[in-house]
């Protein structure tokens, strides 16, 4: 990714906006308007790309989400069902766009039995 990115950039990965208030240095969640630029607009929605002309990037914003709790709850699931869960690092590989088009490459020569 290069910087500065445009109002249009997205993630990657999740197709998420990135010239978003919650990735910028001068957000602020204790400032009424969430903003430490006092000559900044107002931006109601913190998530969502603006044009910002006071927006610099915060390569610290992003927080890897804990799914302790939801890989338990999987695994409940799969223990009750008799289902055996696949591993948890080969799941993060597959969410990559490129593999999730080589899946669906895959399933396409099995459907149409083109190996």
């Amino acid at each position: 990714m290069l910087l500065p990115f445009s109002r249009y950039e997205e993630c990657n990965y999740c197709k998420a906006d990135l010239h978003v208030c919650f990735a910028c240095k001068n957000y602020d969640p204790n400032m009424s308007d969430g903003c430490r630029e006092d000559r900044a607009d107002f931006v109601l929605d913190k998530d969502k790309a603006n044009f910002c002309d006071y927006f610099k990037v915060n390569t610290k914003a992003y927080k890897k989400k804990d799914n302790a709790e939801a890989r338990a709850a999987r695994a409940k699931l799969a223990e009750l069902f008799g289902e055996e869960l696949p591993d948890q690092d080969s799941e993060e590989e597959t969410n990559t766009p490129q593999s999730e088009a080589d899946r669906a490459l895959a399933e396409l020569k099995r459907l149409f039995g083109d190996d």
